[in-house]
């Protein structure tokens, strides 16, 4: 049965190709019978009287009919892809020579068309006239063409029609779901205006829109500019000969060592040596000015190497390079980089790209003296994000008290601002609006941890995981250019803000990265610095500046314009960079990209509960309660205040140092100016007691 169900299926696939083949030959002869009845000879001239005195007029669309059964038939026939080609192929040839007999006739030139071409042309002159018959012979001759040689050259153009209607047509629907979104932002807008005159503030709890409808391209690399050069090669024979250099010059101050390794770099290179026994790293380091000297160099680092069992002497290079971000950008560790906010921050001296991450670290201090490279550093972290993450995925809270170093960044659908609505988010500028911005912000991170308490998870990672698209939290870095200025005119209002982010705001998706070119004491403060483990010095201008970021000294031998050394959390030893420089016009490419996109601002939540400001901090004050009586009866009993003390009895460093924090707010303790003692307001304390155990009862 199988074989002659096999026999039976050849044999029709037979009958259909030759059904096929006198149905094509049909509609050929109809059709020139029809167009030129006088030169069809005498079978032509016959079938034609016959079907026009049975038909008439009907009888012209005979021909489309035998063309549908042989389209009918071919369709059902063996090979059918092999048939049509070979279709395409008689089209193309006889398209061809009807198109040659029409440029000959019109055009007078010497070629010829053949009898196809003579006897069919008449029938497109006569239907079409000249002009239009040329242009429709050379369409059809193209599209068979096309048709034959496999082209998708109609299939191409029908899809990029596709794609620009439904384009526009996505636009339209979108735009028509924005515009009440938009009135509904604004009329909020201006309610809580008028409740802000009325003193009352709202709470920050807020309502997601889903951005993932709108769609967002991450910024191509092209933008940036390449490598402006190859890393400066130095021949092995020089390379040996300051080897040589370095090492006589030991000898010259009875220090034997020997060069193990000499590693270059795009600014220093590093000269590896193995010193003989009993000889101390101090010794190196005594003489490092005379080293210098002798190397023909401005400055010299040493730096221990313990995985060598070396001394590593980093040497300036007589030409150095300017290390380009693209070429960073587009390393497999940043693109392999999973992480919304990896950085990439420059090359290690050996000429290899550094990327790191910022949740890890989870904060970062960033010092150096003007012209060091700290602001272009500042402008690679955040180019570096703008290349991994979507505007609804990180947004930036930028203080620039200079007014002039991240203005690029103002229009940007990143921007984020907890004081305003997201369409009039900008970059802060004034001191005391950072202050309450700032503040703001502490009251964005407890509604993210009772959020988080809620679904029972323990970070922002695992809530996004938890909850749906709409509902998922954006990471926020907060960039400060110049805190120093803010701890010069409103120190007492931020601090204890930083100090509170700096702890807790990790798990919440908040970041902290703040800059400095003054890294006194007065700025950077015992409390802020235990809160940011990880570090960035450029070159500073002393030896002091340099042990307050770094805890150690090196710094002030830093070359500038990017020479950076980078402390990561839990290292006892930095590491040294070469920054990666982004110039302003480069920025603005990247920026100009962004912006063209439209992307809508409405990355925020609207606010939707608003509450009396007094209920608000009495709700803040109830928290505080908890634990101010116990500390005060502890002061009572114990007769000293310390943080080592409130750290014992309530079990945490974080929650002693707020609970200092209060008392020093509410006056029961204050420290003297020049005295690092704390004076204790006893009567103020008894009194306060007092009153308390009275409400109660």
């Amino acid at each position: 049965m199988p074989q002659n169900s096999g026999e039976d299926k050849n044999r029709l696939e037979i009958n259909r190709g030759a059904a096929s083949v006198f149905f094509i030959l049909a509609t050929f002869f109809s059709a020139y019978v029809f167009i030129n009845p006088a030169k069809s000879g005498l079978i032509g001239k016959v079938f034609f009287t016959i079907i026009f005195n049975i038909f008439g007029t009907a009888s012209y669309i005979l021909p489309l009919i035998f063309l549908q059964y042989f389209m009918i038939n071919i369709k059902w026939s063996v090979k059918l892809n092999v048939k049509l080609t070979f279709v395409w192929s008689l089209i193309c040839l006889i398209s061809l020579s009807i198109l040659f007999e029409a440029i000959k006739l019109t055009f007078k030139f010497t070629i010829y068309g053949g009898w196809i071409g003579h006897n069919l042309y008449p029938f497109f002159k006569e239907f079409f006239e000249t002009w239009i018959s040329l242009i429709i012979l050379i369409i059809v001759f193209l599209f068979s063409v096309a048709k034959f040689l496999k082209i998708p050259i109609v299939l191409y153009f029908l899809r990029n029609m596709k794609k620009l209607v439904n384009k526009k047509q996505s636009q339209y629907e979108m735009q028509q779901e924005f515009i009440p979104k938009i009135h509904k932002l604004e009329h909020m807008n201006s309610n809580v205006t008028q409740k802000q005159e009325n003193n009352i503030e709202h709470l920050v709890e807020q309502e997601k829109i889903n951005s993932k409808i709108f769609s967002y391209k991450l910024p191509i690399s092209d933008l940036l500019k390449p490598e402006f050069t190859s890393i400066f090669k130095v021949s092995k024979e020089e390379l040996l000969r300051m080897a040589s250099l370095l090492r006589s010059t030991l000898a010259d101050f009875d220090i034997n060592a020997e060069v193990r390794d000499i590693i270059p770099g795009p600014v220093v290179t590093r000269y590896d040596l193995v010193l003989a026994p009993g000889v101390r790293i101090q010794a190196v380091s005594s003489i490092a000015d005379n080293i210098s000297l002798t190397m023909r160099t401005a400055s010299i680092r040493i730096v221990p190497i313990p995985e060598k069992s070396a001394v590593g002497i980093e040497v300036p290079n007589s030409l150095s390079v300017v290390v380009g971000l693209k070429e960073i950008l587009e390393s497999n560790a940043f693109k392999n980089s999973k992480s919304l906010l990896t950085l990439a921050l420059g090359k290690t001296t050996d000429g290899t790209g550094y990327v790191t991450d910022l949740i890890s670290m989870p904060h970062l201090l960033i010092a150096g003296s003007t012209g060091s490279g700290k602001s272009v550093g500042i402008h690679t972290i955040i180019l570096s994000i703008l290349y991994k993450a979507r505007p609804d995925e990180v947004k930036f809270m930028l203080i620039d008290p200079k007014h002039v170093e991240m203005s690029v960044y103002k229009d940007i659908p990143h921007i984020y601002n907890p004081c305003s609505l997201a369409s009039d988010a900008n970059i802060i500028t004034d001191p005391r609006e950072a202050a309450v911005a700032l503040k703001k912000l502490v009251n964005v991170m407890d509604t993210r941890y009772l959020k988080f308490a809620k679904k029972m998870v323990r970070n922002i990672e695992d809530y996004n995981k938890k909850v749906t698209n709409g509902e998922k939290e954006f990471y926020i870095v907060v960039i400060i250019d110049e805190f120093a200025d803010l701890m010069l005119v409103v120190q007492k209002e931020i601090e204890s803000s930083i100090q509170r982010l700096a702890q807790m705001a990790r798990a919440v998706g908040i970041h902290l990265i703040l800059a400095t070119q003054r890294p006194s004491v007065n700025v950077i403060t015992g409390i802020i610095k235990a809160n940011f483990p990880a570090k960035i010095s450029f070159q500073t201008s002393s030896k002091v500046d340099s042990r307050v970021i770094l805890d150690l000294l090196g710094a002030e031998c830093l070359m500038g314009k990017g020479d950076m050394l980078f402390m990561l959390p839990g290292e006892s030893r930095p590491i040294r960079l070469q920054g990666a420089y982004v110039s302003p016009k480069e920025a603005e490419r990247i920026v100009s990209f962004i912006k063209n996109q439209a992307f809508p601002k409405i990355y925020e939540p609207t606010m939707i509960e608003v509450m009396n400001k007094n209920d608000f901090n009495n709700v803040c004050e109830e928290k505080k309660m908890k634990d101010l009586i116990p500390a005060l009866n502890l002061i009572n009993e114990r007769k000293r205040i310390s943080q080592d003390l409130l750290k014992a009895n309530f079990g945490s460093s974080a929650r002693a140092t707020n609970i200092l924090s209060i008392l020093e707010t509410k006056g029961f303790i204050a420290k003297p100016r020049g005295t690092n003692r704390w004076c204790i307001d006893y009567k103020k304390i008894a009194e306060y007691l007092v009153d308390n155990m009275e409400s109660k009862h």
